[in-house]
Parts: C-alpha cells; structure tokens; sequence
C-alpha cells in the first residue's frame, strides 16, 4: 500500500474591524454676509485628535479655487473652530496641519484677519495662508482659500 502525504497548511483567520467615518459638505452660496452665506463642513477627520495621512488636501470645489476662497463653518464631532495652537505634523488627515495664528473675533457681526499656519517638523510655520474670520454669534465662520500643497488640511478642534 502507498502511503500518501498530505501538506497542511494553516492560515490565521483574523477579524477586520472597519470604522465608518461619515463626513458632509453642506455648499452655501457665497455671497452676502458671512454668517448667512457659509458652507458647512461635517469631517470628524479633521479633528487635531486624529493622527494619520490621508493624502486628501483642501483644495477641491468647496473651497472654490475660481474666487479664492469659501466662508467655512465647521461642525459637528470633529470640532468646529481652528486649533489655536500647532497640532504637530500627520494630523487631521494630512501631514501639513493647518492651525490659526491669530485672534478670533470677541463682538458678533465683527470680521478679522489672521493667518492659518501649516505645522511641517521642524516648522510651526512651514506656509501661511491669510484668511478671514467672522463672529457669527455662538460660532466662526473662515474664509479659506484652496491650500497651495497637496497634504495640508484645516484641523478643527
């Protein structure tokens, strides 16, 4: 009698766990005051927290390349205000980790200028980008231009 050989060949079966993250873009017209006419940004990606590279940047339609900016709100779980202080690089879904260098606005109704800072080691201040910032009474909104490099974001906290 033949014997015969069996190879046996043993794989690990591990189990996957999958988070589903849900953003939104809810796109406001532009025009008029801007804390009637705003666009809603809902990205818990974007929240300084969240650690890690995307290869996503800020420079698609919502921030309307065509004018040079969108008056942004942001909301929900991921935060809704610009960190005040640099998050450090990979965080918020790019590795350029956009935070506001400047003073918000105290009166509702008032508009002020700042800078937003993208945070690159060993620079807290790799690019500036100059933006606006309204008091809108219980939030901000910015008005953010199109980032100039792939892999920068706009953190929120």
């Amino acid at each position: 009698m033949k014997e015969k050989l069996f190879r046996v060949s043993v794989s690990t079966i591990s189990t996957i766990s999958t988070t589903v993250i849900v953003s939104s873009v809810s796109i406001g017209s532009q025009s008029g005051a801007p804390c009637t006419s705003y666009t809603t940004i809902n990205d818990p990606t974007r929240n300084v927290a969240n650690t890690g590279t995307y290869g996503t940047c800020d420079r698609g339609p919502v921030f309307n390349a065509s004018n040079d900016g969108s008056w942004i709100q942001f909301v929900g779980t991921g935060g809704t205000t610009i960190p005040m202080t640099p998050p450090g690089v990979s965080h918020c879904g790019g590795y350029l980790s956009g935070w506001f260098n400047g003073t918000l606005p105290n009166a509702v109704g008032t508009v002020v200028n700042g800078t937003v800072c993208f945070d690159s080691d060993p620079s807290f201040c790799l690019i500036a980008v100059i933006v606006s910032v309204a008091n809108c009474g219980g939030f901000y909104v910015y008005l953010l231009p199109p980032v100039a490099v792939c892999n920068a974001r706009y953190c929120t906290t």
